[in-house]
């Protein structure tokens, strides 16, 4: 009996060996990448990668990334943007790069409802400033992830008009502009995250149960649009709107020329937060 259990050991050994050994790495070749001008417009450029079978992730050099062996990029300005793309394999991962030229601009591109109302549009003063409507009853909110049978609402707890006076919330602004998709936070020295996150913020305090937080501004960043089944905005590093929850992409549930309210979850699961924002 006893060589019959050396046995079974033996082989379930190998047999583990065998199911976490990675496969091979991509080479530069999988890597590579060709594009074209599309039907549409000289400024809308269409990319494919070589190997369709690997996860591609693209970097377009106009601040937007996406997903998929083939993907669109629009570009309404001219200049020469750098696009690299990344392919990934159980052994590992490999890039390649290339630049393109765009010749000149096509505003047409940037006419799009959401632009319109997060920045004012083409014909506006180039850029939008927003803060929590901190007026509004629940203006911050949460509820379920996922949701209940009630839908995208803050059924657990909603704040009720200025209930968080002094948090380091309703002083700041978040700057949309058109033009690069550009992205300012100005928080004017301090943020309100949740209580869960004090630890990763030196100097923070808690503050009418959660937590303020020493932070500086965050200029010059970049917001992304995806839309879809769910309308959602991304923006950069370490930006973000509103009572911080460890995330940067925010549900669009609705917006107007001067409102906005998003949906957005938690770094940990389980919540589903909600913001109400105002433009000035």
């Amino acid at each position: 009996m006893r060589y019959s259990y050396l046995i079974i050991l033996t082989v379930l050994a190998f047999s583990c060996r065998k199911e976490h050994t990675l496969g091979d790495a991509p080479t530069d070749a999988d890597a590579q990448f060709t594009y074209a001008v599309s039907a549409t417009s000289d400024n809308v450029i269409e990319f494919s990668a070589a190997n369709g079978d690997l996860q591609c992730l693209w970097d377009l050099g106009n601040g937007i990334k996406k997903k998929g062996a083939v993907i669109t990029g629009e570009y309404p300005y001219a200049g020469t943007y750098v696009v690299k793309l990344t392919v990934f394999a159980k052994g590992g991962s490999k890039s390649s790069t290339q630049s393109i030229t765009i010749t000149q601009d096509d505003l047409s591109l940037l006419n799009n409802p959401f632009y319109n109302k997060l920045t004012g549009g083409v014909s506006g003063p180039g850029y939008k400033v927003w803060a929590v409507d901190s007026a509004a009853t629940a203006h911050i909110g949460v509820g379920p992830d996922p949701e209940s049978a009630l839908g995208p609402t803050p059924e657990w707890w909603s704040a009720a008009s200025n209930e968080k006076p002094g948090c380091g919330i309703y002083d700041d602004r978040y700057i949309f502009y058109l033009n690069g998709f550009k992205f300012d936070m100005v928080n004017h020295g301090d943020v309100y995250i949740h209580n869960s996150l004090a630890a990763s913020f030196p100097g923070s305090f808690q503050n009418l149960f959660d937590y303020t937080a020493p932070y500086t501004d965050q200029l010059d960043q970049t917001w992304l649009l995806a839309e879809g089944a769910q309308n959602t905005i991304t923006v950069s590093n370490n930006s973000f709107i509103g009572f911080y929850t460890g995330v940067n992409t925010y549900r669009i549930l609705d917006i107007t020329d001067t409102t906005m309210y998003l949906q957005y979850g938690h770094h940990a699961g389980g919540l589903l937060w909600y913001l109400k924002l105002k433009s000035e």
